[in-house]
């Protein structure tokens, strides 16, 4: 984990970071170029710094401590359609499974190295479309790594106990994204050899609340070379501070309806009640007002932002009133500028589909073309230039807050 400290346990070597318990407001979106001492991030250089800081600011805040694998043995046994990932710590074992989807090599040419991979924290996300295509698909069962719910029980919490101090604390979606970590760990150790896979060339995805753990894996397992989160609402990249509740959309060039209003969003109550909030720390639970979080969630879009890594934003038009899809538009244009400062703007992509709270087909070979394009140096099939835009800003659409959000930000 990054090294953080409660306010009043000052660092004596820099390299630590102050954290407070008691924050103030913060009015509109909060600027991801400013530092915890205030000081701002004037180079590419220093954004490396803040991204550390960001990595520690959502541990203590949000989704608990990630663990990098420090101190783990991992083993693993593999009949070639599943895979049975043990890991043991300092006296403690435990096991999940998991399922393995390939492509077929007499009919997909095999780049250098082994077949790219996409880690699916459920399936459904078309398995047969990544094999017909040359990517290999493992499926995670993460209910054996984590229990959806309060209780921290599955293979992670038999090794890392949830406890009462915010340092042994983990929430479920950190959990499943330690649980897609183990899977990388498993390939690097000869599985990938073993199935002609490249783990170097690695994907993960899910969708609603696996989008939420798929979005918190790509920002903090850096190995996956992309990170695919869809639907993933809040918690996951849709922005606590912009509602999409009663505003009506012309959804007619999706081929859907021409005045859709939204329906409820989902709230920062519904994370905190007994169904959801096993998804987050304890810290979580104190907040009551958004206003008051210190973090924003293209912070945590952001964390993804590297020379040779990528995120693949997905969300759906209609019947998703509830993870605020607009709001998740909004997130990636908040990254997008920051991908710029970075001389990224390549290195980001959003698809909004008409409709499926699921990573779908027409998802899917977008992100197949995009990856091939970027990572393989192949010509697109599609048009790539669709994945830097949505229906979100057409006429009548388009949120004036689109051109205004990042006006007093300091870059």
């Amino acid at each position: 984990m990054a090294e953080v400290k409660e306010a009043g346990k000052k660092p004596n070597d820099g390299s630590g970071y102050v954290f407070a318990k008691d924050l103030e407001a913060v009015k509109g979106l909060p600027d991801p170029y400013r530092f915890l001492d205030g000081t701002y991030v004037e180079t590419p250089k220093d954004w490396e710094r803040r991204v550390r800081e960001l990595n520690g600011m959502y541990q203590y805040y949000m989704y608990g401590v990630w663990r990098d694998g420090t101190g783990e043995d991992l083993t693993y046994e593999s009949d070639g359609s599943q895979v049975k990932i043990t890991v043991a710590r300092e006296g403690r074992s435990a096991s999940f499974t998991v399922t393995l989807f390939l492509p077929d090599a007499n009919k997909c040419e095999m780049p250098e190295g082994g077949f790219p991979v996409i880690v699916g924290m459920h399936g459904r996300i078309q398995e047969q479309t990544a094999a017909d295509n040359g990517y290999a698909a493992i499926i995670m069962n993460t209910y054996e790594i984590a229990s959806d719910d309060n209780k921290h029980t599955g293979a992670f919490y038999q090794i890392y106990p949830y406890g009462k101090d915010w340092r042994e604390q983990t929430g479920v979606l950190l959990a499943w994204a330690w649980g897609a970590s183990k899977v990388l760990d498993a390939l690097e150790k000869g599985l990938g050899a073993e199935l002609n896979i490249n783990p170097k060339n690695s994907i993960v995805t899910g969708v609603s609340r696996w989008g939420k753990a798929a979005a918190v894996c790509g920002a903090f397992e850096t190995r996956f070379k992309m990170a695919a989160p869809s639907c993933s609402g809040a918690g996951g990249l849709a922005l606590y501070r912009y509602m999409s509740e009663g505003k009506t959309y012309d959804f007619t060039t999706k081929g859907a309806s021409g005045a859709y209003t939204y329906g409820q969003n989902e709230p920062l109550g519904s994370l905190q009640a007994p169904g959801e909030q096993g998804w987050f720390n304890d810290m979580f639970l104190n907040f009551s007002d958004v206003a008051y979080l210190p973090v924003e969630q293209y912070m945590l879009a952001s964390m993804c932002a590297a020379r040779d890594r990528y995120l693949f934003i997905i969300g759906s038009c209609i019947s998703e009133d509830w993870v605020n899809a607009p709001s998740m538009y909004l997130c990636y244009k908040a990254a997008a500028s920051v991908y710029k400062f970075l001389g990224l703007e390549d290195n980001i992509a959003v698809n909004i589909h008409k409709e499926g709270h699921a990573v779908i087909e027409e998802d899917m070979r977008y992100m197949i073309d995009y990856f091939n394009c970027h990572v393989y140096g192949k010509k697109p099939a599609s048009t790539l230039s669709d994945l830097k835009t949505s229906v979100f800003e057409e006429a009548g659409n388009r949120d004036p807050l689109f051109d205004e959000f990042g006006a007093d930000w300091h870059h």
